[in-house]
């Protein structure tokens, strides 16, 4: 076998250009696999950490109220009427070891927000102290909110760079003031994203302004949280930590006799069972269109491997008059054909992983090499050659050495 392997690599070498040519199709066809695979696991990769995780191990849990239609039951958010979060509660919660932190924050999306003739629609956050260390900001100018002012009723915002634009086309907003319900706020600091989910849009930002949640009842005319973020040490702890952050809050519920009233998360293990069964579907269905270079590549071994039966049908024949047998030069012409189309294919692995890497580097995706798809691929590669290999390699066995003799 191995003097089988060493006289493929010569005959490979001895005619570079053709033998290269020959393994392209191959060499396309595995590169474009490796690389679909390598780029969907990435973007699931990045599905699940921002859809299940916000991209920080953090799941929201939010309150529900049922009210009856007809004979059934269905769930509203309904936060004027929810009760205030006991402090023991949140305590308890962030006493658990899966638990990194809590944050009780308000939220309102495309809040209208006014600077003389200038305006927007940003979404409105009204934050703890807690909700930076859950989803961290970095200063772009000015300051952030400070300790007072996040535990009491200053009426300041942060805005992001998307606002300033909007809303300061001509000047800085420092010391500017924002009107929001008709409510003045004035602007200390302007912040840029520093979380994942910013990168996973290619650094795409919505507008977005940060106020103490002491003002929101100024805003909103309630002072309940619309959304309770827990973060977890890890991703395997995001959905555990969420469920007990809700029984917890749930008991309280109980306590105060709100029947109709719950906590809920959302199923995140179901949403990233769903997220990588449309991955795998998405990712044989390209993988089927890139087959067909590797099917190209395979017609293109068999017909070079009968050009070189042809080429070499005296040597076949001095083989078979000092005694060879057929299965001794099946074999010779089939572990050539499995060598070319081994090469092709870890070259193909290579162009690949390179072709990944450039593209999840351009458009700010996680990248993911799939060892499965790299062990696959080589594997198919060497089947290829088998394939496409045996027509040949059965040729040159089936001379018979007269004949090969003659051959001119």
């Amino acid at each position: 076998m191995l003097e089988n392997i060493r006289i493929s690599f010569q005959s490979i070498f001895a005619h570079k250009l053709r033998s290269t040519l020959t393994m392209l199709g191959v060499i396309i066809g595995i590169a474009a696999i490796i690389a679909i695979v390598s780029m969907i696991e990435g973007q699931s990769e990045a599905l699940k950490s921002n859809l299940v995780g916000m991209g920080n191990n953090t799941i929201n849990v939010v309150y529900e109220e049922q009210s009856m239609i007809g004979e059934g039951y269905y769930n509203t958010s309904s936060y004027l009427s929810a009760p205030p979060v006991k402090e023991e509660t949140v305590a308890q919660i962030e006493s658990l070891d899966i638990v990194n932190g809590i944050s009780l924050y308000h939220e309102s999306w495309n809040a209208p927000a006014f600077h003389l003739t200038q305006f927007s629609y940003p979404r409105a956050i009204g934050v703890d102290q807690a909700y930076f260390d859950l989803f961290p900001v970095t200063m772009v100018e000015g300051r952030p909110l400070s300790e007072n002012e996040l535990t009491g009723t200053a009426q300041v915002v942060m805005i992001n760079e998307d606002v300033q634009t909007e809303l300061f086309p001509d000047k800085s907003p420092l010391g500017e003031f924002i009107e929001v319900k008709g409510i003045p706020f004035r602007v200390v600091g302007i912040f840029t994203e520093t979380t994942e989910e910013s990168m996973f849009y290619g650094g795409w930002t919505e507008p977005k302004m940060y106020f103490p949640r002491g003002v929101w009842p100024f805003i909103e005319g309630f002072d309940a949280p619309t959304q309770i973020a827990v973060q977890a040490t890890s991703s395997k702890h995001i959905q555990e930590a969420g469920m007990i952050a809700a029984d917890l809050l749930n008991s309280d519920l109980s306590s105060a006799d709100m029947e109709t009233a719950m906590y809920n998360v959302m199923d995140l293990e179901a949403i990233a069972e769903e997220i990588a069964a449309f991955n795998m579907a998405f990712a044989l269905l390209l993988g089927g269109i890139a087959s067909i270079s590797l099917l190209v590549g395979g017609i293109g071994v068999m017909n070079i491997m009968l050009v070189s039966v042809t080429e070499r049908t005296r040597e076949i024949g001095i083989k078979k008059a000092l005694g060879a047998k057929r299965h001794i030069i099946l074999l010779q012409f089939l572990t050539e054909a499995i060598v070319l189309t081994s090469i092709g294919g870890i070259l193909g692995i290579a162009g690949g992983i390179g072709i990944a890497k450039i593209i999840s580097t351009i458009i700010n995706m996680p990248f993911m090499i799939s060892i499965p798809a790299i062990v696959g691929s080589l594997i198919f590669s060497m089947l290829v050659g088998i394939v496409f290999g045996i027509l040949p390699s059965l040729k040159a066995s089936n001379l018979q050495p007269v004949d090969a003799l003659r051959y001119e």
